[in-house]
Order: C-alpha cells, then sequence, then structure tokens
C-alpha cells in the first residue's frame, strides 16, 4: 500500500480572449462538478480528453473563486472566452496541487 496520502489537485493558468491571465486552483467540488457534468453529457473520460477536463476544471474554480463573472456559461467560457489553459508543474515536474491534509494530521 502506498504510504503517500496526499491528495493534489492543478493549479491552472488561464489566458482569456482579452489577454487577462490569472491562476485558479482546483478543488474537490470542480472535480465532482466535472464527473456530474462529464457523465451527465456522455462526455469521454478526462485520459481521452484531457483539454476538456482542464477547461471545465478552470471555469468551474474560476467560478467558484470570483474570477470570472457568475453568470459566464461553460459554453461560452469553452468555446470563445478561454484562449489556453496550462496546468502548472512544480520544481518535480509533478503537475503542482494543493495538499488538502490540515497540518494537524499531516505526517511530521
Amino acid at each position: 500500500m502506498d504510504d503517500d496520502h496526499r491528495l493534489t489537485t492543478p493549479r491552472i493558468e488561464v489566458t482569456l480572449d482579452d489577454g487577462t491571465t490569472f491562476v485558479v486552483q482546483a478543488l474537490n467540488p470542480d472535480l465532482v462538478r466535472w464527473d456530474r457534468q462529464a457523465s451527465k453529457l456522455g462526455w469521454p473520460k478526462m485520459s481521452d480528453a484531457p483539454f476538456l477536463w482542464l477547461t471545465f476544471l478552470a471555469w468551474s474554480a474560476a467560478k467558484r473563486e470570483g474570477a470570472i463573472p457568475a453568470d459566464l456559461s461553460w459554453e461560452v467560457f469553452g468555446d470563445t472566452r478561454c484562449v489556453q489553459v496550462r496546468a502548472l508543474t512544480n520544481e518535480l515536474g509533478d503537475l503542482d496541487g494543493v495538499d488538502p491534509t490540515p497540518r494537524e494530521v499531516a505526517p511530521a
């Protein structure tokens, strides 16, 4: 069994059609939103459509964080407003994410 119990989710750099660039942190609610939407609409698996997945996570996280207007639909964001998404990596080349383990329970 793997002793590394850290959960990581991607940080995503987003560039909009007006040149605005920002970084969002995808969290579990964004991943769950993807699972629900992909299942409901018959979308391909994340591994078969990585840019669809990453763009959707960026949209969901950006809405949740207030980086885009609350009324900006997924369709408009994905089809016209978002011109680039990029998963950020850490110094080891791994996807840069967040470790949600509370510090008081994380192994020392």
